[in-house]
């Protein structure tokens, strides 16, 4: 029986066939019968020979029902293939699925896994006529090494134009300069509409990076790029490229992931310009080449007044644990308004920080030197060492500036200030031309200040107040200050 014959056997016999004679488990039949009966709670379906949960191949199944089927769902809104039989009769069988889930017209996200070369290319190919396809994930970490050709059946599908993906990703996959070179292509076709562009675990370097930014030179929605575990030890070029792409941007990157990619200071310099203004989450986590000098050069982005960057990952680069680079990032902590978490530490080195190198952070969150610095401190972080990190951890001080940040954002300043000025000294603003208008604002900022010590901070263990003070104390400082501004006016 031919593929056309297998048709017109299933549309005659799809409501009356036995389930349980085209499968080998009950479990099977049911999801079978859900997709038969139109199930609408059946949205997510996973295939694979492994066990686990979802629908078991097996020696029994008939897989050209199960493609049939699949296609016949007006609600199964996600596919995940694992793996195929690979046995005798294997080949029949994926021809007889591939045909059956390409009528499909709901599938919206699909994920290929570890499959040989010709299944992959095969399913690629029965997607391609999917309009409604949003999300494509291919990966293969198994060990043999794919055919670049075989992914001649994605540039396909890109260039195609028949779906607008927003979500790609392709891990692993053999993929090389010279495979993504191929790939550019297609990039270029669906780049208006990618948000998120996922190639890890590959192996491309600086003319595979130069490519795949090629690709999306016309890029109008990219919110996530994902490179980890790239080798970038000698993509300078390519990283500066990457720093001009997100400036051209007319949206800011959500998150960029070059964790473990052998970026050096050469490296790190080449792009964080472009990184730091554009790119609200960053992570390069792993990169042990980068040294207290590459940090100087991320210290000088985060000081710019352009920094948008929120989250920063330096987990596991010892340089950022040293002493010269924790008050490189120190200074970069000083004076940036945008950083909220900063994850440091080396949980595979058992590196720990000597309690010294943490006065440089304590002077970035809460300067004691006077009010003005104090004010002029970062009040933004609220996180720096990564949790898995039991080996460091934050001197208490600092975690208590960090909660603070974190917790009570609007009284940030006021605390630090009367935590670290008993005296308020009123002096420096009798040089105002306007001394007495500015009377009414030094009592407002008190009053607004007031809140600070009714304020508590939640720690691990306990709660506790953030300023040890009653009243009679809290007024006794406002009487002094006003005093004071009151006897050395003329």
């Amino acid at each position: 029986m031919d593929l056309q014959d297998d048709d017109i056997y299933n549309e005659a016999n799809a409501a009356q066939v036995n389930l349980e004679d085209i499968t080998f488990s009950a479990r099977n039949a049911k999801i079978l019968q859900r997709l038969r009966d139109g199930d609408d709670k059946l949205t997510y379906l996973s295939l694979g020979t492994a066990g686990g949960w979802g629908f078991i191949i097996n020696e029994g199944d008939d897989l050209g029902w199960l493609g049939y089927l699949i296609g016949k769902s007006q609600y199964l809104y996600s596919l995940a293939i694992w793996d195929m039989p690979d046995g005798e009769g294997g080949e029949q069988q994926i021809n007889a699925f591939v045909k059956g889930i390409a009528r499909n017209h709901s599938i919206r996200d699909i994920s290929i896994n570890s499959l040989s070369d010709d299944t992959r290319a095969a399913i690629v190919r029965a997607v391609g006529n999917y309009s409604q396809l949003e999300s494509l994930t291919i990966t293969c970490h198994n060990d043999f090494d794919p055919n670049p050709n075989s992914h001649s059946a994605v540039v396909g599908l890109f260039e195609s134009g028949v779906c607008q993906l927003r979500e790609l990703e392709l891990s692993g996959n053999g993929i090389d300069d010279d495979v993504v070179a191929t790939l550019a292509n297609g990039f270029k076709s669906i780049a208006e509409s990618l948000e998120v562009l996922v190639l890890s675990h590959t192996s491309i370097g600086n003319d595979g990076l130069l490519a795949v930014l090629a690709g999306l030179s016309n890029s109008t929605s990219l919110r996530t790029l994902h490179l980890a575990s790239n080798d970038f030890s000698s993509a300078a070029e390519g990283l500066s490229l990457l720093s001009a792409l997100l400036q051209s941007l007319p949206k800011t990157l959500e998150h960029l992931n070059l964790r473990r990619c052998r970026i050096n200071d050469e490296g790190l310099q080449a792009f964080i310009q472009g990184s730091a203004i554009h790119c609200r989450e960053l992570d390069l986590e792993g990169n042990e080449s980068i040294t207290a000098t590459g940090l100087s050069h991320l210290s000088n982005s985060l000081q710019s007044d352009s920094c948008c960057i929120e989250r920063l990952d330096l987990f596991d680069i010892p340089s950022a644990i040293g002493d010269d680079g924790m008050k490189a990032l120190a200074r970069g902590l000083a004076h940036n308004t945008s950083l909220k978490s900063l994850h440091l530490g080396c949980l595979f080195n058992n590196a720990t920080i000597p309690p010294a190198q943490w006065v440089a952070f304590s002077t970035a969150l809460c300067d004691p030197s006077s009010v003005n610095s104090t004010f002029l401190s970062n009040h933004t972080v609220q996180r720096i060492m990564d949790e898995d990190d039991t080996d460091n951890v934050c001197p208490e001080d600092i975690d208590l500036y960090l909660r603070l940040s974190e917790q009570h954002p609007k009284y940030a300043a006021r605390c630090k200030i009367l935590m670290k000025h008993r005296h308020l000294n009123m002096r420096p603003f009798l040089q105002w031309k306007w001394d007495l208008k500015f009377l009414p604002v030094a009592l407002s900022w008190f009053e607004q200040a007031k809140t600070c010590t009714t304020l508590n901070v939640q720690l691990p263990v306990e709660e506790r107040h953030i300023l040890e003070e009653s009243d009679e104390v809290f007024e006794s400082r406002v009487l002094s200050a006003m005093y004071e501004f009151v006897r050395g006016m003329p």
